[in-house]
């Protein structure tokens, strides 16, 4: 052993060993880590590009849109991973946790990872590669513009005039042709609110600013006027602006911008287009509040000796316009409760006539924006939708708590008929709501024409007025007429589609159908995709 430790032969190779494994080493470092920061750079700019080129694609194409990138990058060994979610633009959150994954909500998270060849490092590693990985964040703000309970009408005779009246509160004296040239008309929402304020002098304030401020109806209807290309109906808004009342309008109430809101000049694309009638009737229904409008159409509906109509609009759900600009579910459309009590008065031959009183009541309908996709010029909206619950009824109904929208003001059976003896009827129908939304698709014609659709609750009757004389409950009380119920039943039949008529036509001019709600996209607006992490 002595000899051993003094001998000292064999130690350069010992020392050669030692600093071979060691200059290897180093080789893996310079070399190999090298190599794996320069693949990680070039694939971070892949992921990028990637991220960008996903957001600018439909849903259904985002994964096509990455491999065509890595293939004509020449990377076939890349595996992708895209991650929808929504991106907080909030300088209180750190950047790592500003994207949140879940529902797509316009932005998106892709993760790139391949293996790289090592060199030196495989003798101290024992691996022929290392993975290398890259992700991005990118997001599209995608928006959309939609309404609730909008629909081109076609009603004749003077119900339009007439309901638009009780709305103001004053007669604006419209002909039919007055009606209906409100209703072709179309106004440019942004435009016109930056018309609005210059009216009342704000010039160059956001849209949001003009919205929130006081505005009148005079105000408003003259700047509905110039928004419009329509002649005709642009001197019609300007008429009836000298007619209605100085009554203020909340528009916030009506209408949300929602991202364009702190916009402060029109967009030279995109615009948001609705109807001046609607417009209209909803600025109408909210200038004063709760309203409640008598309408009293004499013998003017054929088959009926005379027809009374009385309607209660009630309060708009809090944080729930009209119409809405969005670029997610967040916000919620819903309409406003109704109700309308059609009184008639049918002639019976001999005996005398018989009074029929339908009630008809609306709950909200609701709508949010579920996606937009957008594939270079083709633009596709689905809006996720919950039909309006009601309640339908031949009932008495207590007309003094009519606009109290808290409680039901049917009281009972209701007198039909009263000669020595008295007929009593009874029907009521309540609506349920569906517990799922129903989704609507849009496609690019149906964008650009405005197009409503219609949802239907599975509820939903066909024929109110039918439905409740099939099932109404008839009750003699009195002297024993033989057969004077029958009579009542007999009389009742003929008028049922009269009565569907005329109830169509009040709901077409409401704008709000029982189990149903119409749902329009008034614009849409793809944005550029951009790289945010």
């Amino acid at each position: 052993m002595r000899r051993l430790r003094g001998d000292r032969r064999g130690a350069v190779s010992i020392l050669t060993a030692i600093m071979t494994m060691a200059l290897i080493g180093f080789a893996a470092l310079g070399v190999d880590v090298g190599m794996l920061t320069l693949s990680q750079r070039r694939l971070q700019g892949i992921a990028d590009q990637a991220a960008l080129a996903a957001a600018a694609s439909s849903p259904d194409r985002r994964d096509e849109a990455i491999r065509r990138l890595l293939t004509a990058n020449g990377l076939g060994d890349v595996t992708s991973t895209i991650t929808p979610g929504r991106y907080r633009a909030d300088a209180a959150i750190a950047p790592q946790d500003r994207f949140e994954p879940g529902a797509d909500a316009g932005a998106l998270r892709v993760a790139l990872s391949r293996p790289v060849p090592l060199f030196f490092g495989r003798v101290l590693t024992g691996r022929n590669t290392a993975p290398v990985s890259a992700r991005a964040v990118a997001r599209r703000i995608d928006m959309a513009a939609f309404s609730l309970g909008t629909r081109l009408v076609d009603v004749s005779g003077g119900l339009p005039g007439a309901l638009l009246n009780g709305l103001a509160g004053s007669d604006l004296s419209l002909s039919i042709g007055d009606y209906q040239a409100l209703v072709g008309a179309q106004i440019d929402l942004l435009p016109m609110i930056q018309g609005l304020g210059t009216k009342i002098g704000l010039t160059g304030a956001s849209f949001d600013t003009i919205l929130a401020a006081d505005v009148t109806l005079p105000q408003l209807l003259g700047a509905m006027a110039d928004a419009t290309g329509k002649p005709d109906a642009a001197g019609i808004l300007r008429r009836m602006a000298l007619r209605v009342p100085g009554s203020k309008v909340p528009l916030t109430r009506l209408i949300d911008l929602g991202p364009l809101g702190n916009a402060t000049k029109v967009p030279s694309r995109d615009l948001i287009g609705v109807d001046a009638y609607t417009i209209l009737r909803e600025s109408l229904s909210i200038a004063n509040g709760q309203r409640q409008v008598a309408l009293n159409l004499g013998g003017s509906i054929k088959g009926l000796l005379s027809t009374r109509v009385l309607v209660a609009i009630g309060e708009r759900p809090a944080s729930s316009p009209w119409l809405t600009v969005a670029q997610d579910g967040s916000t919620i459309v819903r309409t406003a409760q109704q109700r309308f009590l059609i009184d008639s008065e049918i002639g019976v031959p001999v005996l005398a006539n018989i009074h029929l009183p339908i009630f008809v009541e609306t709950a909200a309908a609701q709508a949010r924006l579920n996606s937009v996709a957008c594939a270079g010029s083709m633009q596709t909206v689905t809006i996720d939708t919950l039909p309006s619950p009601g309640t339908l009824a031949i009932a008495q109904v207590d007309q003094s708590r009519f606009d109290d929208m808290s409680r039901s003001p049917i009281t009972g059976q209701t007198v039909l008929l009263q000669l020595l003896a008295r007929v009593w009827g009874y029907a009521k129908l309540d609506l349920a709501s569906d517990s799922a939304w129903q989704q609507v698709r849009f496609n690019q014609d149906d964008i650009s024409q405005r197009t409503t659709r219609t949802v239907t609750a599975n509820s939903a009757v066909r024929g109110i007025a039918a439905s409740l004389i099939r099932q109404v409950t008839l009750r003699l009380e009195g002297l024993d007429l033989s057969g004077l119920t029958g009579i009542v039943g007999a009389a009742l039949t003929p008028v049922a589609p009269i009565l569907d008529t005329l109830i169509g036509d009040l709901t077409e001019l409401l704008g709000l159908h029982v189990g149903q709600a119409d749902v329009t996209v008034n614009g849409v607006r793809c944005g550029a995709a951009t790289l945010v992490a």
